[in-house]
């Protein structure tokens, strides 16, 4: 006789890796606070290590909270679309990793999926159900680390680490302040960084290969014609690999781990309806707008940075932060003001939405 029980979920193990992934990206949140803020950091005289504070504990959550919501929200995406079906899935469980900067303090989530889908509109609803739920729940986050990232002035110092910032980031810098900055002109809120490593995650996942997100996605829309972009898109990944060669370790993860191939479907020609093509589309718009060719960088690797100049109250720098054409300091009668050296001894103040930049003190 066919057992039909419910079955029984391990709710310690899963509570358990939660836990743990809290106190790993926690860990990780207060490195990223004491950066931030350095009047919460507390250096021992001897041991040189940094103490902990309820303030610094309390703004390390600013990481941590924010980056468990986002994968917490991708793998509930696919899991109440399983559910919905009656496919059977284990809720999400969460892997702690190395609690140390620039590492998120998480290996991410993932769930259980406990018996095959036959279906391609099931298996399409699943598949996108994630990386929309958890790019829509970084947004709000990536803008308040946005509005509450302050100036850097401090040169490039060795071994420094950096992060190239996924089209998402520029769109709303440009959306929340009239300006772009990059990594090395800032230090990022703690929120910020959450919002950075969701967006990566969504990147990763929509890869379209493999038993990935992307490669679920790619299936569903084209079905047996999904073949056809195995190859080139491997051949990406190794092409990524020579600007960064973190790209050769998931090309490996794509071709050993997930495999190339597909397993097929019984309607695997059926189309899909025209709102699912849509939905695809905009699954494709987030996966470009998550993506970053060069997610992590050394300050080795940078061009030589200039300190930053301040013109009219607008802080101008080497790179690419700029306001738009009209901004003050792009014209005749801007070029005309003397330039001044900004002390050594100020420090930046928040950057604040539609206001240019100013030279201040670090939050308190």
């Amino acid at each position: 006789m066919l057992d039909v029980s419910p079955r029984r979920e391990r709710w310690w193990l899963h509570a358990l890796l939660l836990l743990l992934t809290f106190a790993t990206t926690t860990f990780v949140g207060i490195q990223l606070a004491a950066g931030y803020n350095p009047h919460l950091a507390l250096i021992d005289a001897h041991s040189g290590l940094l103490g902990m504070t309820p303030a610094l504990v309390l703004a390390g959550l600013g990481y941590s909270v924010p980056l468990l919501l986002i994968l917490l929200a991708h793998e509930l995406g696919h899991y109440l679309a399983c559910r919905r079906y009656g496919v059977d899935a284990s809720p999400p469980f969460f892997l702690p990793f190395l609690p140390v900067v620039p590492l998120p303090g998480t290996f991410g989530a993932f769930i259980r999926v406990r018996e095959p889908i036959r279906d391609k509109k099931v298996l399409f609803d699943m598949a996108v159900a994630g990386p929309i739920a958890g790019f829509l729940v970084a947004i709000p986050f990536a803008a308040y680390g946005i509005v509450h990232t302050r100036l850097n002035f401090q040169p490039l110092g060795e071994g420094t680490i950096f992060f190239g910032y996924p089209l998402a980031m520029k769109v709303l810098q440009l959306l929340l302040t009239g300006h772009t900055f990059t990594s090395v002109h800032v230090v990022e809120h703690p929120a910020f960084m959450a919002a950075w490593w969701g967006f990566f995650v969504t990147a990763l996942n929509l890869i379209p290969a493999g038993q990935l997100d992307g490669g679920h996605t790619l299936y569903a829309v084209f079905g047996r014609r999904h073949r056809l972009f195995r190859w080139p898109v491997l051949a990406a990944l190794i092409a990524l690999g020579f600007l960064y060669t973190g790209w050769w370790v998931w090309a490996g993860i794509v071709l050993v781990l997930t495999g190339l191939r597909h397993p097929p479907l019984l309607d695997e020609d059926t189309p899909l309806d025209p709102f699912r093509r849509k939905v695809a589309a905009a699954v494709l718009l987030i996966a470009v707008l998550s993506f970053v060719p060069v997610p992590i960088q050394d300050s080795e690797d940078l061009a030589p940075f200039r300190a930053p100049r301040e013109r009219r109250g607008t802080v101008v720098h080497q790179l690419d932060l700029h306001r738009g054409p009209e901004a003050p300091g792009r014209h005749g009668d801007a070029r005309r003001t003397q330039n001044r050296e900004v002390a050594p001894e100020e420090r930046p103040r928040l950057v604040g939405a539609r206001r240019p930049l100013e030279a201040g003190s670090p939050p308190a």
